[in-house]
């Protein structure tokens, strides 16, 4: 089948490690690789961005990645700045009264698919795309790290 699955040194656990043959000339025989520090990446952007539009501009730096028990490729948050990327509300009620126990929202992820949609994956050629309308909490401390369970909550080691 050619797929491995790994986990990639920035914590993601996926087929491949995020070593990427599409949408990069082939002719060099090369692969596209994750950035070393998306988090900073993203910052860096979000901050010229900001600095150039004279606004709060959040970035999320996206990806995608197959599940392990679906069909079908779905954008992911990799790197993020400006942006709440996860909401937990575990504790609140739902509509019923009930007390949620394990409801953490991925608000990142949910963003990075939609925009995956838009962006295509083949030859779509949108490498961007601006989200507005949305209410979220900004937020300069919050990144992508925090989307990434920890060893002890990994459901599958």
């Amino acid at each position: 089948m050619g797929v491995l699955i790994v986990e990639h040194k920035l914590g993601f656990i996926h087929a491949n490690a995020g070593i990427d043959r599409s949408n990069i000339d082939q002719e060099k025989d090369i692969v596209l690789l994750l950035p070393k520090d998306p988090d900073l990446s993203a910052k860096k952007l979000s901050e010229s961005l900001s600095k150039h539009f004279k606004k709060n501009i959040s970035v999320i730096i996206t990806d995608t990645m197959g599940r392990p028990f679906r069909n079908g490729i779905v954008g992911f948050t990799i790197g993020s700045h400006n942006i709440e990327c996860l909401i937990d509300e575990r504790g609140n009620k739902d509509l019923y009264g009930n007390t949620l126990k394990f409801t953490q929202i991925a608000i990142a992820d949910e963003l990075a698919a939609a925009s995956s949609l838009l962006m295509g994956q083949a030859a779509q050629k949108k490498p961007v795309v601006l989200i507005s309308g949305y209410k979220f909490m900004q937020s300069d401390t919050a990144n992508a790290k925090t989307l990434i369970r920890s060893e002890e909550e990994d459901l599958f080691r």
